[in-house]
């Protein structure tokens, strides 16, 4: 099951156009501005790839690294617990949507392909589409497949992405035993959230039982970013 959603997880993923990133490792940190306006970096992460993360990891990753990520329970970092030396991304190659589309659509392209789509879009969904893409916009960031673009975004517009993300995510649990158990009892909810943070996933996943039977109703309520709530 798990390996039939990675391949449609990178079927989902090849929709969006490729890119050339100069590693600057700004969208990856958040200014004591943008932490107040609650941003918050590599969100939303959906389930089905959070679970394709730490496959990842768990293949490629020695185990005293893996050990240490696992353990990083911060639901809004401010900085992406995944940016490495130099500002390089550490799992490039199974990053997020979120992180995927960023910077793709720069001021020039969103006023062209607004101006391209307007005989067959709404006004009030290319304005929201305007309003999330500008504020996506990196100058940093190289687009390597312009013949995508215009796919690319009526994706985004008619809600491609977070369609099939969340039609995956569904068939993915987060844990089991115990750890579900927890959940269901502190939340009252019966579904893990579809979209959360490494964090918030990853305290459910790996945390030691002992602390989560302590802990983890005061996480909870504390939790700003699950979807479930």
């Amino acid at each position: 099951m798990i390996k039939k959603v990675q391949e449609q997880l990178e079927e989902v993923y090849s929709h969006v156009p490729a890119t050339r990133c100069a590693g600057s490792g700004e969208c990856c940190w958040l200014t004591p501005e943008e932490y107040d306006n609650d941003y918050a970096t590599m969100f939303p992460l959906y389930r089905a790839e959070y679970i394709n993360i730490v496959n990842y990891l768990e293949r490629e990753w020695p185990e005293v690294r893996r050990k240490a990520i696992f353990a990083f329970n911060q639901e809004r970092p401010t900085r992406c617990p995944f940016l490495g030396e130099n500002n390089g991304c550490t799992i490039y190659h199974v990053r997020p949507l979120i992180c995927r589309t960023y910077g793709v659509m720069n001021p020039r392209s969103i006023e062209r392909q607004v101006d391209i789509l307007s005989k067959e879009i709404s006004s009030e969904k290319l304005k929201l589409f305007n309003v999330r893409e500008g504020g996506m916009v990196c100058p940093r960031v190289s687009v390597l497949q312009q013949e995508k673009i215009k796919d690319h975004v009526k994706n985004i517009i008619n809600g491609f992405y977070e369609r099939e993300l969340e039609i995956l995510s569904r068939q993915i649990d987060v844990a089991g035993g115990e750890r579900r158990k927890i959940f269901r009892r502190v939340t009252g909810k019966s579904m893990w959230p579809i979209r959360w943070s490494w964090g918030g996933y990853s305290t459910i996943r790996f945390a030691p039982l002992k602390w989560l039977r302590d802990n983890f109703s005061s996480y909870w309520s504390k939790s700003v970013l699950a979807d479930a709530k």
